[in-house]
């Protein structure tokens, strides 16, 4: 009978240790599922506030264009007005003395600016005194396009697309051309 009590606490013993085995394979797997879950949750949240933060740059990046377009287009707006104003009052003046080349080589600062048009002109003669009247609105080089393109520094309007293209010189006033702008009337 001895024997007998002594193998049943021994296999209870054994059923005892294969059972905290047990647990303790079954709480260790759980312990690293939850530990790389914790980690994935982790992982997730600091890529969610990279974006969330990518998100924010790009909203601001996204207004600070909205106003320079906006203020871009506000001087669009002002100087398209500026421009109707000048071409309706040198359309009331009726082109002033002829072809209103006078009015627009004073509009321009002689200076540093100032280059020849061509090899055989002077640096200190402005061009317009040399050139034919044309008609108003009329290209100044080619005196046959309409003068759609305003060049840049001195700002007149003054040349057709293809004289602008090939210009280095406004020919109203003989100051260097360093851009131009094309005009739409429409």
């Amino acid at each position: 009978m001895m024997q007998a009590k002594n193998m049943w606490t021994a296999l209870a013993e054994q059923r005892q240790n294969h059972t905290r085995l047990i647990v303790s394979t079954v709480e260790a797997r759980a312990a690293k599922r939850l530990k790389a879950k914790d980690e994935e949750i982790e992982r997730i949240g600091i890529m969610n506030w990279a974006l969330e933060e990518r998100l924010r740059n790009l909203f601001m990046e996204a207004q600070m264009w909205l106003d320079v377009a906006q203020s871009h287009e506000a001087t669009a707006n002002v100087l398209r007005g500026d421009l109707q104003r000048a071409l309706d009052s040198q359309a009331v003046r009726g082109g002033g003395s002829g072809d209103g080349q006078e009015d627009d080589a004073e509009s321009c600062c002689w200076g540093e600016n100032q280059v020849p048009l061509c090899a055989e002109e002077e640096v200190g003669t402005p061009a317009v005194e040399e050139r034919p009247a044309t008609g108003a609105g009329r290209c100044k080089g080619c005196r046959e396009g309409a003068a759609v393109v305003l060049l840049l520094p001195c700002r007149h309007l003054c040349v057709c697309a293809s004289c602008a293209a090939a210009a280095q010189a406004c020919p109203a006033c003989g100051s260097a051309k360093n851009g131009s702008v094309c005009v739409n009337f429409s």
